[in-house]
C-alpha cells in the first residue's frame, strides 16, 4: 500500500512539475483524499490551487474542508468561480457555515456575503441561522442535515421517508423522533426499524431517554459526553427542546484534536492554539513564543535578586552553589509533572472541583515520598563531593523543595477551574519559574538556619 501511495504521489508531482493538466487529474484519480492531505504541505501555493481545480467536486470539498481556515478563505479567492461555485455545493451545511466565517474574518463581509449569494435560498438561510452560532458552541460544529420522524408515524411510513430524505443527510443510522412541534421526544435505530412490524407505530419502538445537549453547549463538553456514551451522533436542541441539530463524530474528532492541541501549546507557553509549524512564518512562530519568554524572563529575574540577598550566605560556603542547579531543576520537573497530572485529570473529569482535599492529602503523600527518595539519593552525590557538612542543608532543602513544587503543580490547576480559566494556563515554563523562586528562597533559608550564618 506504502509503495503504490507513494508511486502516485510521485506521479502528481511530475505531472504538476510540468503543467501537464491531463497528468494531474489522471494521478488525483488514483488518490484518496487523505492521501492528498498527508501531502498538502509540500505543495506550493500554484500547485494547491491547480489540484483543487483538476479534482472531482466531491473529493475537491473533502480536501477543501480539512484546510485550516486562513488557507480556505485565500483559495475561495483563488479558484476559479466555477470551481467555488462546485466546492460550496459539496460542502456540508456545517463545513458550509464554517467556511463563510473564515472568509468573513480572513477577508471581508462583503466577501462572505458573495459567497451566500451562490447558494439556493434555502441552503443560504441554513447556513446564515448556523453562522449565527459560536464556533465553540454545539450550534457552530452541529449540522442540520438529520432525519427526524413524527411519533404518530408507522415504520412503512418511515422506510418510505428514509428512502426520500436519506440522499441529503448527513448520516441515516440514527433517527430522531419529534412531535408536531418539532420536541425532541425519542430514539430509534435503522436496526430498530429492521426488526419491527410494518405497521408499528414509532412511538412504540423508540427509545424515549435521549441523551442530548443544548445548542449553547460548550463544544469541549460535547466531545467528552459523545465520548463518555460512545455516540458517533448527538442530537442538540434549542432551549424549548426542539431538535436543531446533530453533532456527528468527525466533528468531534476534530474537536478532541483541536483542544488537546491548544492544551500542549499552552502547557509549553505558547499562545496561539490555531498554528500550524509547517504553514507558519518566521515572524508568526517569534510572536506565538516571545510574550511568554518576556514575562518568564522578567519573574526569573526575581531568582537574581534571591541570589544578592544571601550573598554573604553564599560568600560564606561556596559550595552551595554548587547544588543550586539540581535543587531548582529538580523541583521544576516536579511541579510540572503534577500539574500535567491534574489538568489531564481535570480535563477528562477524573477529577473535580469539589475534589480538591483529596487531590491535596495525595500530593502531600507523594511529594513527601519524592522529596524522601530525591533527597537520599543527592546525600549520596554531596558526601561523594566532600560536603559533609552540608548534607543536611542539601537534603532538607531538596525535600521541601520537592514536596512544596508537588503540591503547587497539583494546586494551581484546580485553583484556575475555580476562577473559571483554562487550567492549562498552567504552562510548564511558568511552574518552572515559580519553583525556581522559591527552591531558592527555601535552599538558602535553610543553609543560612543550620549552618548558623546569621540573618
Amino acid at each position: 500500500m506504502y509503495q503504490t501511495e507513494n508511486r502516485e504521489i510521485k506521479a502528481l508531482e511530475a505531472a504538476l512539475a510540468e503543467n501537464d493538466a491531463f497528468r494531474v487529474k489522471t494521478a488525483l484519480e488514483e488518490l484518496y483524499p487523505a492521501q492528498i492531505l498527508e501531502h498538502w504541505p509540500k505543495l506550493s501555493a500554484e500547485h494547491r490551487r491547480v489540484v483543487l481545480t483538476l479534482l472531482s467536486p466531491p473529493d475537491a470539498a473533502e480536501v477543501f474542508s480539512h484546510l485550516e481556515e486562513a488557507e480556505q478563505a485565500e483559495l475561495l479567492e483563488a479558484l476559479p468561480p466555477w470551481r467555488v461555485k462546485e466546492i460550496l455545493e459539496e460542502l456540508s451545511l456545517d463545513d458550509l457555515a464554517d467556511t463563510i466565517n473564515a472568509v468573513e474574518e480572513e477577508n471581508s463581509p462583503e466577501a462572505a456575503q458573495a459567497l451566500l449569494r451562490q447558494l439556493d435560498p434555502e441552503t443560504r438561510a441554513e447556513v446564515e441561522e448556523l453562522t449565527e452560532y459560536a464556533e465553540d458552541q454545539a450550534g457552530g460544529i452541529m449540522t442540520p442535515e438529520y432525519i427526524a420522524v413524527r411519533d404518530d408515524m408507522r415504520v412503512e411510513e418511515v422506510f418510505r421517508f428514509l428512502r426520500r430524505e436519506a440522499p441529503d443527510a448527513e448520516q441515516i443510522y440514527v433517527i430522531y423522533v419529534v412531535d408536531a412541534e418539532e420536541h425532541l421526544q425519542g430514539v430509534l435505530t435503522l436496526r430498530d426499524l429492521i426488526v419491527a412490524d410494518p405497521k408499528t407505530k414509532v412511538a412504540e419502538i423508540m427509545n424515549p431517554d435521549v441523551i442530548y445537549v443544548r445548542d449553547d453547549t460548550d463544544q469541549e463538553e460535547v466531545a467528552r459526553l459523545m465520548a463518555d456514551y460512545n455516540f458517533t451522533v448527538l442530537p442538540v436542541v434549542d432551549e424549548e427542546k426542539k431538535l436543531v441539530g446533530i453533532v456527528t463524530i468527525d466533528d468531534v474528532v476534530d474537536i478532541i484534536e483541536e483542544e488537546a492541541t491548544e492544551d500542549i501549546y499552552r502547557l509549553g507557553a505558547v499562545e496561539s492554539p490555531e498554528l500550524v509549524y509547517s504553514q507558519s512564518s518566521v515572524w508568526e512562530l517569534w510572536s506565538a513564543r516571545v510574550r511568554w519568554l518576556v514575562i518568564l524572563v522578567i519573574t526569573g529575574s526575581i531568582t537574581s535578586s534571591i541570589l544578592q540577598g544571601f550573598e554573604s550566605v553564599l560568600a560564606a560556603v561556596t559550595a552551595l552553589a554548587f547544588y543550586v542547579p539540581v535543587l531548582v531543576g529538580t523541583g521544576g520537573n516536579t511541579g510540572n509533572q503534577s500539574s500535567t497530572l491534574i489538568v489531564r485529570a481535570l480535563a477528562t473529569r477524573d477529577v473535580e472541583l469539589r475534589d480538591w482535599w483529596r487531590v491535596l492529602r495525595k500530593e502531600l503523600g507523594v511529594g513527601f515520598l519524592l522529596g524522601l527518595t530525591l533527597a537520599a539519593l543527592l546525600s549520596i552525590k554531596v558526601l561523594l563531593d566532600g560536603e559533609a557538612q552540608l548534607l543536611a542543608v542539601v537534603g532538607l532543602s531538596l525535600g521541601l523543595v520537592v514536596l512544596i513544587a508537588n503540591i503547587a503543580g497539583a494546586m494551581l490547576p484546580i485553583l484556575l477551574r475555580r476562577l473559571r480559566l483554562d487550567p492549562a494556563l498552567i504552562s510548564n515554563p511558568l511552574i518552572a519559574t515559580i519553583t525556581d523562586i522559591t527552591g531558592l528562597m527555601i535552599y538558602l533559608s535553610v543553609a543560612r538556619w543550620l549552618l548558623g550564618l546569621g540573618i
